[in-house]
């Protein structure tokens, strides 16, 4: 069986493009069962994430209609470092991302070829590149932490970017958060099966984004929080892998050099 990285980068970058165009039409809210109510309070009872470690399954849904599905492994201190890889069906990595700070490092491992650059490039990444169905999805990758920051997480880090307001239903099924970037864009976040973990907090084992450019949901099947990682978890350190920089030019629309 052979993975298409294109698919794979798809659904990467999903995350990230879900709303890349000013002016569009405000995202539909979704009906939540029970009677929607104000939800910061809720959020707040989200565990104190320093660490996670996962197995999980991600899957992706465009509005033209492409979706797909894969295993993948996360690796995570928010806010500032993220490791996702892509696996084979035999468990090898077909494709990794590394965010650690504003840096980021993208590996196809069926190209041997690692992209870097600074984090804020990543929506430009792709769009000159093989597939332009790739750009899609930028938004999750960019603000990955907003999937696990509480309300006052978010005025610290979002507040000069966005205006957040917090929703749940009655009985705490749902926990969602709609976000209005000040630029125009807007992503809407919702988590669901939440367990109590670590110092009574809560995390979400489902986790979906809805934007624009479509929508994306990560489910976690095994994971430890808490627990330090090694070291090197967001070392770049692939061998044998050519690195192509991405610069993103003012006027420009060259990606790669």
């Amino acid at each position: 069986m052979i993975i298409n990285l294109n698919k794979i980068v798809c659904l990467a970058l999903l995350f990230i493009l879900l709303l890349s165009a000013c002016g569009r039409p405000p995202l539909i809210t979704e009906t939540l069962e029970g009677d929607a109510v104000a939800g910061r309070a809720a959020w707040e009872k989200l565990v104190d994430l320093k660490t996670l470690k996962a197995t999980a399954i991600l899957s992706w849904r465009a509005v033209d209609g492409r979706h797909g599905k894969h295993q993948v492994r996360l690796f995570m201190e928010p806010p500032e470092c993220l490791k996702m890889q892509w696996l084979t069906p035999w468990g090898s990595v077909a494709g990794q991302l590394i965010i650690a700070t504003d840096q980021f490092w993208f590996s196809d491992s069926r190209q041997r070829l690692t992209w870097y650059g600074k984090t804020a490039d990543l929506k430009s990444l792709f769009q000159l590149e093989e597939s332009r169905s790739w750009t899609s999805a930028t938004q999750f990758f960019q603000y990955w932490p907003l999937f696990f920051s509480s309300p006052q997480e978010d005025d610290v880090n979002y507040g000069s970017l966005a205006s957040i307001n917090y929703l749940t239903t009655e009985a705490g099924r749902f926990l969602n958060k709609v976000i209005n970037f000040r630029d125009g864009d807007e992503m809407h976040i919702r988590l669901d099966d939440l367990v109590e973990v670590a110092d009574g907090g809560f995390l979400a084992q489902n986790l979906e984004a809805l934007g624009h450019g479509g929508q994306i949901t990560l489910s976690l099947k095994k994971f430890t929080v808490q627990e330090s990682l090694a070291p090197e978890t967001f070392i770049y350190g692939l061998k044998n892998f050519k690195l192509r920089e991405c610069t993103v030019l003012k006027g420009d629309n060259n990606v790669g050099k």
